[in-house]
């Protein structure tokens, strides 16, 4: 199948299916590019926006201000 016609058949999947697509593909390039990528029984942190209280205020106030102008 040459890459056109697979396109043409993506093309006409429903948005789930292309989404799935996207994460398939994504895990193959990762690895590919480097198997150790993400290694079992291993933590990764990540960043999360509970108890981040300074960056609510900051959001807040942001919205206050663009609230107060003549066109928010």
């Amino acid at each position: 199948m040459s890459l056109a016609e697979l396109m043409s058949q993506i093309q006409e999947l429903p948005k789930i299916e292309k989404l799935r697509l996207m994460q398939f593909l994504a895990t193959e390039l990762v690895k590919e590019e480097d198997a150790n990528f993400f290694v079992a029984n291993q933590e990764y942190p990540i960043w999360s926006p509970y108890n981040c209280s300074e960056a609510a205020n900051v959001l807040m106030n942001l919205l206050a201000t663009k609230q107060q102008e003549p066109n928010g």
